[in-house]
């Protein structure tokens, strides 16, 4: 009663995989596992200096809108916060995503009243996710 290795395969091809490990098994065979590069060099994926750029994009981004005083310094107000904590050492990361949740909240009431909103928005969504492998498990406090 040998049974015959079963001659299946699959391939992933076109698209990158960074700080996800991959595992693949079918019922009653052996399962193998293989990791490549160093996990948690990927899952950190950009610096506090490169996340501090990235912000002041941002920054730049919400200076040049249109929207009330009072939302404009919300938001600037945040983003200096997050920038701040970027910059240190060791930065509070959860700290940074919930000052980074309020100033999306600020982007979308201004999405909701100006034209210019929506693009402000759009713009702090791309800064978002570039930024979510630095933030670590906090991202899911600005949902990425």
């Amino acid at each position: 009663m040998f049974r015959k290795p079963s001659s299946q395969s699959q391939s992933i091809s076109g698209t990158q995989i960074t700080g996800s490990q991959v595992q693949q098994g079918q019922a009653g065979q052996v399962l193998a596992q293989n990791q490549t590069g160093d996990l948690s060099a990927n899952q950190q994926g950009i610096t506090g200096a490169e996340v501090v750029k990235l912000l002041e994009s941002l920054e730049v981004a919400v200076k040049a809108a249109t929207m009330s005083e009072n939302d404009a310094k919300e938001a600037l107000g945040c983003i200096e916060t997050a920038k701040r904590e970027a910059g240190k050492e060791n930065p509070d990361k959860e700290w940074a995503a919930r000052n980074l949740k309020k100033m999306s909240e600020t982007l979308e009431t201004v999405n909701k009243a100006t034209d210019t909103g929506k693009s402000l928005l759009q713009k702090g969504q791309e800064v978002f996710k570039a930024i979510a492998p630095w933030l670590g498990t906090a991202a899911k406090l600005i949902g990425f």
